[in-house]
């Protein structure tokens, strides 16, 4: 560009094609015979790349021109680096607080809304830990691409990194825009992605938040996007707008997480024991150890509030291994001061089944404790081996190798395949306490009971009723040939020095009435 010209000067032009869209982003060599100091200095404040002086040496003008291309596309590139994903190439955290800053002051300036989505995949981590993180990044790859398709294209999508992914929805009518773009969000993901393979299906969970209603800048959006999102997760209800309570139980989470931590380095925690007894004697031949945790300030914390807690952040995994080597040992101090050798069932986590060196923690349990394998029962929900169908399968055929029974709990909640239910290397079968609680006055509840004992005594399995409560309960389960029952007709769960004199007190009678 020329410095002098008619109508308009190369210094004004150049100030106005900056301010065009995308004006910034181009190249500008300055050829004027004006030679001066304030002339160059003006030159570059317009936003020229560089000067060049008249008259033009043409050898030193294509050498000029190529270094500050050159240099515009090093300069892209250095920014693209810093603002943008290198994984997905889509803006990254820097980045999109900068255009989410810009669309809160559009919105302002125009008095209208603005639609933040806050976005977690669920079980990626279950991908990246069983599959690979080479088949995690690709997912990530394709997740990004489908959610570039599934908005508009004056909406930003951008990755914060993770698998957390953010969208601003921009001059949107209202709330039901942004959960219309939400539900079709989630839809879109939840179709398989297919990579090396594998048909990897996951799902999403999406907190919304709505300029100005729930935060008037950038991070108040964010945050508040972000605590919709984990009620979204937690509830497993797709999405979620934001609501003011939610801080509240947020905080009340991460307190509550950081209280369980310290619970298990403290030893606050304690394993309870609830008897099996047979049906047709009413003889003890096992036990359910059961975790519970007695908060100092909160008093006794119930299990279904904490168990999802430690599942949700990994805990998980150490604490289902304390269970196990805490039951393993206690069961055999008991037989060593002369009790029955009874069989103790405890619960698995499907984060514990599908780590790869579970069995061997199992194996290393039973060898340090020095328990027979055949008195260990590991439990396992129907719902959480149908969805894992083709990954438990192995580790479960591992862990009867070793010698373990196992049990599918909650029988009767999930969607069992039959030939799934037949691959399966189980030996027992527990109907879960919701089919038992209306029995026998409830038709539908007594008709499936009656199904899944004759299912399981078909395959040539043991059946345990859980939550049996009533006299009327056990006859019916009694006619129908029940193997077990667990309840509180028998007894609730107890601490262990309790469950040891519940069984020296029915070691020469039966436990339940004639």
């Amino acid at each position: 560009m020329d410095a002098v010209m008619p109508v308009m000067d190369g210094f004004t032009a150049c100030t106005r094609m900056r301010e065009l869209p995308g004006g910034s982003a181009i190249p500008v060599l300055m050829i004027t015979a004006l030679q001066d100091n304030a002339s160059v200095e003006r030159a570059f404040a317009a936003g020229a790349s560089d000067y060049i002086p008249k008259p033009i040496h043409y050898a030193v003008l294509s050498q000029r021109v190529r270094r500050i291309i050159e240099a515009n596309r090093a300069e892209k590139r250095i920014r693209h680096l810093a603002y943008n994903d290198l994984l997905t190439g889509l803006p990254n955290r820097t980045l999109f607080f900068e255009l989410l800053a810009q669309g809160v002051e559009r919105a302002a300036a125009a008095q209208g809304l603005l639609g933040v989505l806050f976005l977690d995949l669920d079980r990626f981590k279950y991908v990246n830990d069983n599959l690979g993180h080479d088949v995690g990044d690709r997912l990530l790859v394709a997740v990004a691409q489908r959610l570039r398709r599934s908005v508009r294209t004056v909406d930003t999508v951008a990755r914060l990194g993770g698998d957390e992914f953010t969208v601003v929805l921009s001059d949107i009518d209202g709330p039901a825009a942004a959960a219309t773009a939400a539900q079709h969000i989630c839809r879109v993901l939840a179709a398989p992605y297919q990579i090396d393979g594998h048909d990897i299906f996951v799902t999403s969970s999406i907190g919304i938040a709505i300029y100005p209603h729930d935060g008037a800048d950038a991070g108040a959006l964010v945050k508040h996007a972000d605590s919709a999102m984990y009620r979204a997760k937690k509830t497993n209800t797709g999405f979620q707008f934001y609501e003011a309570s939610m801080e509240k139980l947020i905080s009340e989470h991460v307190r509550l997480e950081s209280d369980l931590r310290r619970a298990l380095e403290n030893h606050e925690l304690e394993v309870y024991y609830q008897p099996q007894a047979t049906l047709d004697g009413g003889r003890v031949i096992g036990m359910e150890a059961l975790l519970r945790w007695s908060h100092p300030t909160r008093g006794m914390v119930p299990p279904v509030e904490f168990i999802a807690l430690a599942e949700e952040t990994g805990l998980i995994n150490p604490l289902g291994d304390w269970v196990l080597r805490t039951a393993c040992a206690q069961l055999r101090r008991w037989i060593d001061e002369g009790l029955p050798p009874l069989r103790v069932a405890v619960n698995l986590s499907v984060r514990q089944l599908l780590q790869k060196d579970f069995a061997a923690s199992v194996e290393a349990a039973l060898a340090d404790t020095g328990l027979a394998p055949h008195l260990l029962e590991l439990e396992i929900t129907e719902s959480t081996l149908m969805e894992y169908a083709q990954d438990t399968l192995l580790a479960l055929h591992r862990l009867r190798a070793l010698g373990v029974r196992l049990s599918i709990d909650d029988f009767g909640t999930g969607y069992s395949s039959l030939s799934y239910l037949k691959r399966f290397p189980v030996d027992i079968i527990k109907i879960d306490r919701s089919f038992v609680v209306d029995l026998p006055r409830d038709a539908d509840d007594a008709a499936i009971v009656t199904a899944i004992i004759a299912l399981a005594h078909s395959l040539r399995l043991e059946v345990v009723a859980e939550g049996v409560e009533t006299a009327d309960q056990l006859r019916f389960l009694q006619e129908r040939r029940c193997d077990l029952l667990q309840g509180y007709y028998l007894s609730p769960a107890v601490p262990a020095e309790q469950f040891a004199q519940l069984i020296r007190q029915g070691e020469n009678r039966h436990l339940l009435p004639a």
